[in-house]
């Protein structure tokens, strides 16, 4: 019973660490676009051409 216990919470544990890992890793990535002037004129230019 204990041991299923733990399972179960382990498990869960896993799952919303993977999901804080994802999302703290998606957030660096964007904000490494953001720093990039490349990806700064391309998103620009297909939001200037959007609008």
């Amino acid at each position: 019973m204990n041991y299923e216990f733990a399972k179960v919470s382990n498990l869960k544990a896993n799952r919303s660490s993977k999901i804080a890992i994802t999302l703290a890793s998606s957030t660096l990535f964007l904000y490494a676009l953001g720093q990039a002037p490349i990806f700064k004129n391309i998103l620009a230019g297909v939001f200037s051409c959007s609008v």
